[in-house]
């Protein structure tokens, strides 16, 4: 049983669309293009492809500036480039349409909090803004997840405190993310995480899908 909720936020690469990224090349060939801005490879090791990103633009902007700020814009469209290809190629997975459908009829909050960009979110589901009342991709926060602000973000937009909201995630970073604000946090086997490293992380329950949701969401107990 679910404690009673009013919103649920959601990941969404791998939680409600189909997770193609390859991240292994992106992040690879993030890393050649900021090696040859002279930055060692020694220094990069160890980081995700965002931090990478945030971590060289700081090395570059301690050496010039306007070279950091260049090289920040050109790696990012370089980044949204491959997430948009990746994008045509995927879409909601099986029973996600259902489940949101089923969220706006029961008038239930919806947020989306993703590292990914708007732009490729945008293009598996164009019509996001009639389900999603808090749709926060990564160009709209200056913190992403696991930080917590990345989630409270889009609490906030939805005016629920993170007490009464529900976090869903394929990855580890959603559930220590969603941990972090107390939230009751929920991993799901539809991405590249397996279920022993979401229990590891703290998730307070493990569903093969999002999809799974739905026999919850019939039985909801509203907050008093």
């Amino acid at each position: 049983m679910l404690p009673p909720f009013e919103a649920i936020l959601f990941d969404y690469d791998g939680t409600l669309a189909v997770l193609n990224l390859d991240f292994a090349a992106m992040r690879q060939d993030l890393l050649a293009f900021t090696v040859a801005q002279g930055i060692a490879q020694e220094a990069l090791q160890g980081f995700d492809i965002l931090e990478m990103l945030e971590r060289a633009t700081e090395m570059l902007h301690l050496r010039q500036p306007e070279h950091a700020n260049r090289y920040a814009r050109e790696a990012a469209q370089m980044l949204q480039d491959m997430e948009v290809e990746a994008a045509y190629s995927s879409g909601l997975l099986p029973g996600i349409a259902d489940l949101l459908e089923t969220l706006r009829q029961e008038r239930i909050g919806v947020g989306i909090v993703t590292r990914n960009c708007d732009a490729a979110v945008r293009v598996t589901f164009p019509h996001i803004d009639a389900y999603c009342q808090a749709f926060v991709p990564r160009d709209r926060v200056t913190q992403v997840k696991p930080h917590p602000a990345h989630l409270q973000t889009a609490l906030d937009c939805l005016g629920i405190p993170p007490s009464r909201a529900l976090m869903v995630g394929d990855g580890a970073m959603d559930i220590q993310a969603g941990k972090a604000l107390g939230m009751f946090s929920i991993g799901v086997l539809s991405g590249n995480s397996p279920e022993a490293k979401l229990l590891a992380q703290g998730a307070d329950l493990v569903l093969s899908s999002a999809a799974d949701l739905l026999p919850y969401i019939t039985q909801l107990q509203r907050p008093v």
